[in-house]
């Protein structure tokens, strides 16, 4: 059972965590005023940083 859970978290571990990431994004782009427009910008490029980061290397 514990090699199962390793390989649970080493395949979704990232796309978990950047999906928790956009969400708290949205919500403080829904639901907060001045500070939380940075936060919401700041979570919401991560993802993408990541998706060009990694996404980039398959076109070189």
């Amino acid at each position: 059972m514990k090699n199962n859970n390793n390989v649970f978290f080493k395949v979704w571990g990232i796309p978990i965590l950047l999906g928790v990431i956009t969400i708290l994004g949205l919500l403080s782009a829904i639901m907060g005023v001045g500070v939380w427009h940075i936060v919401s910008w700041i979570a919401l490029s991560i993802p993408v940083y990541v998706m060009f980061r990694y996404g980039l290397k398959y076109f070189k």
